[in-house]
């Protein structure tokens, strides 16, 4: 009985016909990695825009804050030491100072001045009053920074000055401005001073 094998072209074209099929599956393995890790890049660039934003809401809703303001702030006047000065409360387009009462002593110490600025694409926090010190809380190389807005909105209530800052803020990956991501966020302040007039940034 005669035995025929494999010819070695039928060989070749079955392992050129694997090799295809291989191919095929790492280029669709590859692909899907990429995918998934531009997944966590995005996802990472909006979960650091919405750690900012909560960090920049809890600091500003305590501006003007003063241990038994009560006592100092009248409908006429605001006598205590974290409302009036131009550092317990300045908005601009692109930056934010305020002041608070953080130890309760009713006194401003060097480290109750705060607020929050853009530079060089990282978001900047105050953190001394004189000299004003800022630091950097984002880092330019994870998460690129590109816009600050705040936006002062002022209203007269039984003698009391209240203020909302609208924040936006907008970031995209350092090496990837195509994925860009905007947060904004409306924060109340909750403590109201005097107003006899609206000041300028209202």
């Amino acid at each position: 009985m005669n035995q025929r094998g494999e010819s070695m072209v039928s060989v070749l074209v079955g392992l050129a016909i694997g090799l295809l099929v291989l191919a095929g599956a790492v280029n669709v393995w590859i692909n899907t990695l990429q995918g998934q890790r531009a997944v966590l890049k995005d996802s990472h660039l909006q979960q650091d825009l919405r750690s900012a934003t909560a960090l920049m809401a809890q600091e500003i809703r305590k501006a003007h804050y003063a241990n038994a303001a009560w006592r100092s702030r009248t409908s006429a006047q605001c006598a205590d030491q974290f409302c009036g000065g131009a550092d317990d409360f300045t908005v601009s387009k692109s930056q934010i100072e305020f002041s608070w009462d953080r130890d309760d002593d009713g006194l401003k110490d060097n480290n109750e001045c705060t607020g929050f600025q853009l530079k060089s694409n990282e978001l900047r926090a105050k953190t001394a009053c004189s000299p004003a010190v800022w630091t950097a809380i984002t880092d330019a190389g994870s998460i690129k920074v590109t816009t600050l807005q705040f936006t002062s909105h002022c209203h007269l209530h039984q003698g009391s000055l209240r203020r909302q800052i609208d924040v936006l803020i907008t970031a995209s990956l350092p090496n990837d401005a195509s994925t860009l991501f905007t947060h904004t966020q409306s924060i109340a302040l909750l403590n109201p001073i005097p107003a006899t007039s609206l000041p300028a940034d209202c």
